[in-house]
């Protein structure tokens, strides 16, 4: 039945037409400026229909700003913002095709679950028979039927994250927007509600953008994400883009742990401190070879790797699922490799190494 009614709605993010070919939001040279500090740089960006795409960086970066440009509640100082190929740059929120999620979720207290879930429906007067089939639809979507007549103080911090997102989504905005809506729970909750979250894309296929600085987060739940930091876009693709293959320094860092290495590239060729060499085209200037610790090999394997190194263990700690291994290279470099197994200890001397498959290459 919830299908149905979502496929119904003149508002559906499934059914609204956009012309062939063309993202469901599309930013243009989208900035802000607060008198001088320029919280987010002009960007380009575009969201498909069906994505779910987080916008991921440290605190301060422009994320949050970001996402309410996307929603209305900020203005841009420059740029335009299109939903479904319509202008929204200048729209109040109620003007547009999205709704938010807060960090504090803004539930009523005096009013229960369902009033509180159908809240939006009634505000834009919307038939009470109407109104009472959708919250029903939206109390079954998100599993409170139990605590349906219950205020939202008698809620779990999780189930009331789940009343927030019903209202917001009973609204059947083309884009759903989330400004971190986990940072307030706890680790195990969190968990369970991005678990939550996948299960409720699934289930009504529509777009939806959060933000958060939890690169887990983001991987676990985003099909695209978007770094950014000091309020540029550093790099927007998928999980295993980012993740393997790093626009720069930044994201190298901040998405997953990663170890550098010192080069200079030359002809299109990149030089280590050891002289070996490896085709690498690019500019001409010192650059940086990253590589994620599980992808080095210790010991016999990295003899036959396609970049090896000779160094001694100065660190092993047993992790659980992995030991990890510090190691000083003989140019001084310390890398850090994870392996399923080990029998090194520290002052032990070995090689490591990586294929080339594995690296990438930044400048420094």
């Amino acid at each position: 039945m919830l299908q149905r009614a979502i496929d119904s709605s003149p508002h559906s993010p499934i059914t609204d037409a956009v012309p062939a070919g063309a993202p469901l939001v599309r930013l243009t040279g989208v900035a802000k400026d607060y008198n001088g500090f320029q919280a987010v740089h002009p960007l380009d960006m575009t969201i498909e229909r069906g994505d779910f795409v987080s916008i991921l960086g440290p605190s301060g970066c422009g994320k949050t700003t970001l996402l309410r440009m996307l929603g209305g509640f900020i203005t841009p100082s420059q740029g335009r913002i299109e939903v479904d190929g319509v202008d929204v740059t200048a729209l109040p929120p109620e003007k547009r095709a999205t709704n938010m999620v807060f960090q504090g979720y803004g539930l009523f207290p005096h009013m229960s679950v369902r009033q509180n879930i159908g809240y939006g429906l009634r505000l834009a007067r919307t038939p009470a028979r109407e109104v009472a089939e959708r919250v029903e639809e939206m109390v079954d979507l998100v599993q409170l039927g139990a605590f349906a007549e219950r205020a939202p103080t008698a809620l779990s911090g999780g189930q009331q994250q789940r009343v927030a997102l019903a209202r917001a989504l009973i609204m059947r905005p083309k884009v759903l927007l989330l400004d971190e809506p986990f940072a307030a729970l706890d680790l195990k909750l969190r968990k369970a509600m991005q678990d939550e979250m996948r299960r409720l894309h699934d289930a009504i296929g529509g777009t939806f953008v959060f933000v958060t600085h939890d690169q887990t987060e983001a991987m676990a739940l985003a099909n695209r994400i978007a770094v950014m930091e000091g309020g540029h876009l550093r790099q927007l693709g998928t999980a295993e883009e980012i993740y393997l293959h790093p626009a720069n320094h930044f994201v190298s860092a901040f998405v997953g742990e990663a170890n550098f290495v010192r080069a200079m590239r030359r002809n299109g060729r990149v030089a280590l401190s050891n002289g070996l060499t490896v085709v690498s085209p690019g500019e001409d200037g010192d650059v940086e070879i990253g590589v994620r610790p599980e992808r080095l090999m210790i010991g016999a394997p990295a003899e036959g790797a396609d970049v090896c190194l000779r160094g001694s263990v100065t660190e092993r700690l047993f992790l659980g699922a992995h030991v990890q291994y510090r190691v000083l290279t003989e140019s001084g470099e310390t890398l850090v490799a994870n392996a399923l197994e080990g029998h090194f200890s520290p002052g032990d001397s070995l090689r490591i190494g990586w294929n080339l498959a594995d690296q990438w290459v930044v400048a420094s």
